[in-house]
């Protein structure tokens, strides 16, 4: 099915031009909104249109703090940094330079600015550990210099309130990348200075920041601890935040018979490594060169659907296009987030990782991207390096999030994420071109590009293809949950809650493989025949999982006569169940949004006896496409939520108008009940969906 494709990608694909284009990218040291990153636009707008796509644009959306997009987003002001130093001049005998920028420009704390034209000189006060605003009383750092060992941005609010007029941190790992191992000590790279930023919104003060290497700031602290009087510094910042822009670059591949509809590449342009992320950035431009010429030259067959290249922000800059365009969202049918994607793990370490598709929104992209990265390891390293010995580890993780986030329901994107992780050297001045692998970025490019392709031009065929990649996937998701029921189970002092558990968990699996099976008609959605088909390969995997599930309970219960089996529910279907909701904005409505009479009976349905339902787990399994029931069903994990009220808080929600309802024209998709003898699980497809056409 892929195996043209993926040749034809390998013997084009030109990774020298990628690198020319990652170095020039990089030296624009792009970080937030400002010239950096407009420069870096504007440089993969010019080489869109050399590289044979179509309708390069760099769009300037409003970075003003001001401006509101989807669920209230706001881009922070533009960033103009010009100069920074920062001095020792206190006491005299230890006078002498920290830092500038004009050496080093992550030195400077992105969004930093300072109302001291002429530089400011102050006393230094040294707080490490966690900072808590609250445990700052106001002005308690009035006119001084904060040094920490956090990250600037963790400890600005404390530093505001307090009164300082900027910080200074020697921070290498930020708490959170500390809790994805292996942490990273200060002398792992002594001169790493790390990218951080401070919020940039009009409301505030002016406040700046610097970050030191580990070097810098063990010398920094050892004049302070010597030092028999106060150690002032004097700090030179010349930046401003002003109303400007958040520029997003957008370019494609058009399509033919069916161009309306869209495969979406995502790569964010606002970090200003090599590998993260100009290499995401630079690896879809060499994509765009190489599926133009393969098509041109008759080497690829023509794009039915079109391809479109995306550059903004992470996460937040995109959603000023998405707003703009939201009523064309049912036209994306797949897409896929690139971040860092060129690491020399021989030099970084890490490997590869393949975010996997959110619990809420399962889809047949993780199974299609596997085989594809399967494949690109096994092709020979002289293909792709000229180091024989190169390797490619690579491995799948859960959801994560970052570009990915059009993977929710709410976007219906499904859109598989890659990046390398762990990076020795992640968010920090030595991310640089000269650790970027030629053979990484090789076996990505023609797995994304094998990918691209693909969905680009699918039909019935690779969609039912599609569907057994996804229904392999979720067998083998089952199984080793399975194993792992067993395993865990052999310690549990409840010989009945074990199983049950086991039961509910692994029915969840398989109704999240019935959803990802049966996206997979989304590339021809006309087509009964393919529809009958992926029914019967989901009904299949909700059997299989049920077969497991029984395996699971005879492993673990002696007399099966005694075990008490249950059905996952006992409720009958309404005409109500067949509700399906399309959701009106991104994230779960605040408790704020919603009026007095909707809180009030949310509290009241939401207590049952003892227990309270948390009913915001409903919001991310509404997708325009699910009934009620259907909501219902894969809610039974984690903690049951009955079916009325599910269709009340759905009615609730429209009340308010955070939703849209509809009626299905067919039955509830799923009316399983799961038996410790034997699998009984028949179902009748997944609803038809009333919003998406």
């Amino acid at each position: 099915m892929y195996r043209p494709i993926m040749d034809a990608i390998i013997n084009e694909l030109n990774v020298g031009l990628c690198m020319r284009d990652i170095t020039n990218h990089w030296s624009c040291r792009c970080t937030v909104p400002g010239p950096g990153m407009r420069a870096a636009g504007e440089i993969l707008k010019r080489r869109y249109d050399e590289n044979g796509a179509a309708h390069a644009q760099l769009i300037p959306y409003p970075a003003d703090d001001r401006t509101e997009w989807l669920d209230g987003a706001k881009n922070p002001l533009e960033w103009r940094p010009h100069s920074a130093e920062l001095r020792v001049v206190g006491p005299e005998s230890a006078s002498g330079l920290v830092c500038r920028s004009a050496d080093e420009p992550l030195c400077l704390v992105s969004n930093s600015t300072s109302p001291f034209p002429d530089g400011v000189c102050a006393e230094v006060v040294v707080r490490n550990g966690a900072l808590k605003e609250s445990e700052f009383s106001e002005g308690e750092l009035a006119g001084a210099i904060l040094f920490t060992d956090q990250p600037p941005g963790s400890v600005e609010a404390a530093a505001r309130k307090g009164g300082a007029v900027g910080i200074v941190s020697d921070c290498v790992c930020p708490p959170w990348l500390a809790s994805h191992p292996p942490v990273r000590e200060p002398e792992d790279a002594p001169d790493l200075v790390m990218w951080t930023r401070l919020s940039a919104r009009r409301d505030q003060s002016p406040l700046f920041g610097f970050n030191l290497s580990p070097r810098q700031g063990r010398r920094l602290r050892q004049t302070i601890a010597q030092a028999t009087e106060p150690v002032v510094l004097q700090a030179l910042v010349d930046a401003e935040l002003v109303e400007g822009s958040s520029d997003f670059v957008h370019a494609v591949l058009p399509g033919t018979d069916l161009a309306e509809e869209e495969i979406w590449v995502l790569a964010h342009l606002s970090e200003p490594g090599a590998r993260d992320n100009a290499s995401g950035c630079c690896l879809s431009l060499e994509l765009a060169r190489t599926l133009t010429a393969l098509i041109a030259a008759g080497r690829l067959p023509p794009l039915r659907r079109t391809i479109r290249f995306m550059h903004a922000v992470e996460v937040s800059g995109f959603l000023p296009y998405i707003q703009e365009y939201r009523d064309r969202l049912t036209s994306v049918v797949a897409g896929i987030c690139i971040d860092s994607v060129g690491q020399d793990f021989s030099i970084c370490g890490g490997e590869l990782v393949l975010f996997q598709s959110p619990e809420e929104a399962p889809s047949f992209v993780d199974g299609l991207m596997e085989s594809l990265l399967t494949a690109a390891k096994r092709e020979p390293a002289h293909r792709f390096s000229r180091d024989n010995y190169a390797i490619f580890p690579w491995h799948t993780e859960p959801f994560w999030g970052n570009d990915a986030f059009v993977s929710d329901g709410f976007f219906d994107i499904p859109a598989p994420q890659l990046s390398t992780w762990p990076d020795r050297f992640y968010h920090s001045n030595m991310d640089t071109p000269d650790q970027m692998s030629d053979n990484t970025l090789g076996r990505v490019g023609v797995a994304v590009g094998t990918y691209l392709h693909l969905l680009a031009t699918a039909g019935e065929k690779e969609a039912l293809w599609f569907g057994h990649l996804a229904a392999q996937d979720w067998r083998r998701r089952i199984v080793r949950a399975a194993e792992e029921q067993i395993t865990a189970a052999l310690t549990s002092d409840d010989a009945n809650a074990a199983p049950r558990a086991a039961m509910l968990l692994l029915h969840h699996l398989g109704l999240q493989g019935y959803d990802a099976v049966l996206q997979a008609q989304r590339f021809a959605p006309d087509d009964d025949q393919l529809r009958a088909r992926l029914i019967a390969i989901a009904e299949d995997l909700i059997e299989f999982a049920e077969c497991e599930s029984l395996h699971v309970v005879r492993s673990l219960v002696s007399d099966l006569s005694s075990f008490e089996s249950f059905p996952l529910t006992e409720e009958t279907p309404t005409p109500d169940a067949k509700l399906i909701a399309r959701r009106l904005r991104w994230g779960a409505p605040p408790e704020d949004s919603l009026s007095e009479a909707t809180r009030a009976r949310l509290a009241e349905i939401s207590a049952v006896g003892e227990r309270q339902l948390d009913l915001t787990r409903i919001w991310k399994w509404i997708d325009g496409r699910r009934t009620a029931w259907d909501i219902c069903e894969r809610l039974r994990y984690g903690g049951e939520i009955p079916l009325n009220t599910i269709i009340e808080y759905l009615r609730l929600m429209e009340g308010d108008g955070m939703v849209e309802i509809a009626l299905s024209t067919s039955g509830p998709s799923t009316t399983t009940a799961l038996s410790c003898n034997t699998p009984s699980s028949k179902n009748s497809g997944q609803a038809t969906n009333s919003f998406v056409q």
